[in-house]
């Protein structure tokens, strides 16, 4: 008889301990995950996945759910990253600091959406587009990360449960 209640404790024990583990693993699930791919040089199409974003991250910040987007820039996106264009494929185009909705360009836009998202938004670089256009890091905004290749972070970002978005 005694041997069983001992039994009853441990297993109660062994159990309490497990809620936290339990409710953590619960918590991560009710993390929204996007990953945009940017692949695209129409400035057209930049400032519709710039809406989009912002609107995603109004709506999260105001329903108070949890977010997490990942836009992965490859190809003639990349352009859309920088600062410092001497030397490298890409040419400084007017859009980039000029026009769009509120005058500011795309790279104001971006800008902004960083400082509206904060750490939920990340903005992510592929190294092999930029070594075929000779893009060096110090070219790219400083709140760029970068990966080996672009189209593999977002097969991973998938892997791990982000929604694919791609604006066509």
């Amino acid at each position: 008889m005694k041997l069983n209640k001992t039994l009853q404790v441990l297993m109660a024990l062994m159990m309490t301990a497990t809620l936290p583990v339990l409710a953590q693993e619960e918590k991560k699930d009710d993390v929204t995950k996007v990953v945009y791919q940017c692949d695209f040089p129409d400035v057209e199409r930049i400032h519709l996945m710039l809406n989009t974003l912002n609107n995603a991250v109004k709506h999260y910040q105001s329903t108070l759910e949890e977010y997490e987007i990942d836009i992965v820039a490859l190809g003639p996106c990349i352009q859309y990253m920088m600062k410092d264009f001497q030397g490298t494929g890409f040419e400084k185009k007017p859009y980039i600091e000029q026009g769009g909705p509120v005058g500011n360009g795309t790279s104001g836009r971006f800008k902004s959406l960083m400082l509206t998202a904060g750490d939920n938004i990340n903005i992510i670089a592929c190294e092999n587009s930029m070594k075929k256009k000779n893009v060096k890091k110090e070219q790219i905004e400083d709140y760029v990360e970068f990966v080996p290749a672009g189209i593999i972070k977002i097969i991973d970002l998938q892997r791990e449960g982000h929604s694919y978005i791609k604006i066509m």
